[in-house]
């Protein structure tokens, strides 16, 4: 079992706000933490929902206001939720975020969600790794943590070690280029009632975009969703490849009084709850 980190990317809540690149390494993101013992560790971890300061000779987790960064981390948070339990819960408002600033950034975010069954408001949490540029990739977001919050803290069935090993090879090493250069597996184009009924595929836009901004979206969405393709090695319906824990999705959309873009997003799951990886890059054509 891995934890997810990236050695090249020390970074500071400052060099967080610019993610300034970091410099190219061996091909590896995840890995073990050092100094760690692998239980304090997972403990500790566990409990960064809720501790006002909570210092480590390693790192420290601690409050600190929400950025466009957290926001967006908190909604893929939910969508690796939704996606595994099979709701559609509605993304309200972050409520708190603690960071915790190791070799990366980890954002530990609390938010209000809804249930639009009955209108139901539960409080969310999702622990999610920035783990910096990588194999093409302008951002990656990684998950290890998505729960509706337990009732009593630090507790609950997460776990936030990753299992680098369980993601298929196809799915490892450089993102693809625009338009897709493989045609060993079969494309599936979303029809116009997929587009509608899969909101989230707005949210990869916005990943796709992020990675090349770095701003805050609220001005430029909702986007105008021209074209989505799936691609993914599973032998499955064509319908059905939208819900896979790994699929390359290339994407085009027009930003709200803005430009049209072109966007690339990789997700990935070792198959554990909790865990998914959005890596993204993006091109904007005029």
């Amino acid at each position: 079992m891995y934890d997810v980190m990236l050695d090249e990317a020390n970074l500071s809540l400052d060099e967080h706000e610019a993610r300034a690149p970091p410099s190219p390494v061996e091909d590896v993101y995840f890995s073990d933490e050092d100094d760690m013992d692998a239980v304090e560790h997972e403990k500790y971890r566990l409990q960064g929902f809720d501790v006002d300061y909570f210092n480590h000779t390693y790192n420290g987790i601690i409050p600190r206001g929400c950025s466009p960064y957290d926001t967006l981390f908190a909604k893929a948070g939910l969508h690796c939720y939704n996606l595994e339990k099979g709701k559609k819960l509605q993304f309200k408002s972050v409520l708190k975020v603690n960071a915790e600033i190791a070799s990366l950034y980890n954002s530990y975010t609390t938010s209000e969600v809804m249930d639009p069954i009955n209108n139901s408001l539960h409080t969310f949490q999702t622990l999610v790794t920035d783990a910096g540029y990588k194999n093409k990739a302008r951002l990656i977001l990684v998950t290890k943590i998505c729960r509706i919050k337990p009732q009593v803290p630090g507790m609950g069935d997460a776990t936030t070690l990753w299992d680098f090993d369980a993601i298929d090879d196809f799915y490892k090493g450089d993102m693809p280029d625009w338009p897709p250069n493989d045609d060993q597996w079969q494309f599936y184009e979303v029809n116009e009632l997929e587009l509608r009924d899969n909101e989230w595929l707005h949210l990869y836009a916005e990943v796709a975009l992020f990675s090349k901004w770095d701003s805050d979206m609220s001005a430029h969405t909702p986007f105008e969703m021209k074209k989505v393709v799936v691609q993914t090695t599973e032998d499955v319906d064509s319908s059905m490849k939208l819900k896979m824990n790994n699929a390359i999705f290339y994407m085009s959309f027009k930003v709200h009084e803005g430009p049209e873009c072109r966007g690339i997003v990789r997700r990935t799951s070792d198959g554990i709850t909790g865990h998914m990886c959005l890596e993204a890059r993006c091109w904007i054509d005029n």
